[in-house]
């Protein structure tokens, strides 16, 4: 969190570390989530508080961050073979305040600063909990395709378009294993005007599509 007072985290359960008081009017919760992620827990404790929370993003060198559909970021990087995969994800921002009532709120990223704008406002029953989270690492994957390999693939077949060889670990056994369905959804894809998209991990392989960023 930027501009935060440095303040002494106290532990709380499930690994959470609370920070209280960092900024005016502000309590700052941090807490690992099984998915490799951290959640960071912002409490506005009343209407002095700053309705505009920065956070300075830890990059990985090369990556890529992109608005996805639901109001987050998908975070990427390039493989040696040119393609786009998911190393990480801004979940879609939430806000509640006292009452359980949801608080319009929304990100903005310039450079490597994401800011996250809660929209308090004369009816809104403080303390307000807004909770950004960010998941780094191989928990799992999507590998984006251009619009040429989309089109390639749905023309000669997912195995005659694409080495495998270019591909990252576990997407390269079950790109080939599930050839006939990566075939279909890019055939679909290119219908469509959009480009081929899977998401991949441990057991899961679903292939999809993506318009954003499309080229």
């Amino acid at each position: 969190m930027e501009n935060a007072k440095s303040v002494a985290g106290v532990k709380a359960g499930a690994g959470t570390v609370v920070y209280s008081g960092v900024a005016r009017s502000t309590d700052l919760a941090v807490q690992p989530t099984v998915d490799g992620g951290a959640r960071t827990l912002v409490t506005l404790k009343d209407s002095a508080a700053s309705t505009d929370q920065r956070f300075a993003l830890n990059l990985p060198e090369g990556a890529l961050v992109l608005p996805d559909a639901d109001g987050g970021y998908h975070v990427s990087r390039t493989t040696a073979g040119g393609k786009s995969v998911m190393v990480g994800a801004i979940e879609a921002p939430w806000a509640k305040d006292a009452n359980g009532k949801p608080v319009a709120t929304s990100y903005k990223l310039e450079g490597n600063t994401l800011t996250q704008h809660i929209e308090t406002n004369k009816d809104t029953a403080f303390p307000v909990v807004a909770d950004p989270k960010i998941t780094w690492g191989n928990v799992t994957g999507t590998a984006y395709f251009t619009k040429s390999e989309t089109k390639n693939i749905a023309i000669y077949g997912a195995t005659a378009a694409i080495s495998t060889k270019f591909l990252p670990p576990p997407l390269n056994a079950l790109y080939s294993v599930n050839a006939a369905l990566v075939s279909a959804k890019a055939v679909e894809a290119r219908g469509d005007g959009y480009c081929l998209k899977i998401k991949f991990a441990a057991g899961i392989f679903i292939p999809g599509v993506y318009s954003n960023g499309c080229d």
